[in-house]
């Protein structure tokens, strides 16, 4: 297993452990009960604890504090005990020379991770002309980037784990940038705890950083204080809640891309009532939205079900919604999931904001689970704030 694999295994398992959207601060015997105003007054109160940063680097230093709160004081410990011999072996491993194929000029780089193309707003795609969406990605530590990183290794000489995932970032933007020479690289990454350090850094290298918006923004105080030259999102109320969290209130440009309106050349053919957009719900969870929506299939409603590429048990799935339509991911574009839906429905996800960027109904899921729900107010849930109708509102008026 690589040292990437394995950072990557552990990102995901505290990832899961955390489940920090919804249950921070909350002591462990009184979770179920507390009222999550309590989690986001703890969470305003340890950003405005922290105070200004001076610039990029304290930035991100910052919002790595406030990501370590989530984890606690034993698990930050181990992940900068570990981190220490990691960091170590990398910066010597790629601080030797390393082969860089130079490639053909780029004006732009752009780090999906996995993600759709399209979420690449417009206007960047005509400024940036010949743009790398793909690119080969490599690790390289020049003796400038070593003295960039010794810089942050003096001011923060204990935060192992800081450093760690500043060296990683640093030598794999490097890497691109001798393979590109672009004029900007774009990511999807305001989550990043090393995304200011990152704009420092490119800033030194003459480069612009520039960060595209991909999925839902609440309070949630792990995309706290970050800054890019540019940072895109969908509407100007999320830059209200970043920028809330201590992020640079001039970084935001609001565009929609793509990924959120649809092309003009698609169209819209009902075959469902409703369809389910499904997230990372327990098995209990998933047996009230069944409930929910047999009942709304009994009044003569047409049910489908989107599973979460990711987090859905599909055999679980189609067990427990045996009476309705679930839907292939692989087969079924999201774009094709929502023309053929009469409403969306949902807790809370980025399918609720595609759906209204597209002129589509969307239903709020206010039954399956109501704690969380009563939560979403408080986070500064989007949707709340549009036009939607409630779960139990459907309901009431289908029985």
């Amino acid at each position: 297993m690589s040292m990437n694999d394995m950072l990557r295994k552990m990102a995901v398992f505290l990832e899961r452990r955390q489940d920090a959207l919804f249950s921070y601060d909350v002591d462990k015997e009184r979770r179920q009960d507390a009222l999550f105003s309590y989690g986001v007054s703890k969470q305003k109160k340890y950003i405005a604890k922290l105070g200004k940063p001076r610039d990029e680097i304290e930035r991100s230093y910052f919002q790595y504090k406030c990501q370590m709160q989530f984890n606690g004081k034993g698990i930050t410990f181990l992940l900068n005990l570990v981190s220490f011999p990691v960091a170590i072996i990398y910066w010597f491993k790629y601080g030797k020379k390393v082969q860089v194929n130079r490639l053909e000029h780029k004006n732009l780089v752009f780090f999906r991770d996995g993600k759709p193309e399209n979420i690449l707003p417009k206007s960047l795609k005509k400024r940036y002309k010949a743009i790398e969406s793909n690119p080969v990605e490599g690790t390289l530590l020049t003796a400038k980037d070593k003295k960039f990183i010794k810089g942050i290794i003096c001011r923060y000489p204990f935060s192992w784990q800081f450093i760690l995932k500043c060296l990683i970032k640093i030598g794999r933007y490097s890497f691109a940038i001798e393979e590109f020479s672009p004029e900007a690289i774009a990511v999807c990454a305001e989550y990043s705890f090393t995304s200011s350090v990152l704009t420092a850094y490119c800033k030194q290298r003459n480069i612009k950083h520039i960060d595209v918006m991909h999925g839902e923004k609440m309070y949630y105080m792990r995309d706290s204080f970050f800054k890019f030259d540019e940072c895109y999102i969908w509407d100007e109320y999320y830059g209200k809640v970043l920028t809330s969290m201590k992020a640079d209130g001039n970084q935001f440009v609001v565009e929609v891309p793509a990924s959120l309106k649809f092309d003009g050349e698609l169209i819209r053919t009902q075959k469902y009532d409703y369809t389910y957009y499904l997230g990372a719900e327990s098995e209990e969870v998933l047996k009230k939205i069944s409930k929910i929506l047999e009942q709304l299939n009994k009044s003569g409603k047409k049910i489908s079900i989107r599973p979460h590429p990711r987090y859905s048990n599909m055999d679980l799935v189609k067990k427990i919604f045996d009476f309705a339509n679930v839907e292939d991911t692989a087969k079924i574009s999201i774009e094709q999931s929502l023309l053929q839906s009469g409403a969306a429905i949902s807790l809370y996800s980025t399918v609720l904001n595609q759906a209204l960027c597209n002129s589509i109904p969307i239903i709020i899921d206010n039954m399956s689970n109501p704690e969380n729900f009563n939560k979403l107010k408080e986070l500064g849930y989007v949707c709340l704030y549009k036009e939607h109708r409630l779960l139990s509102e459907v309901l009431e008026k289908s029985v």
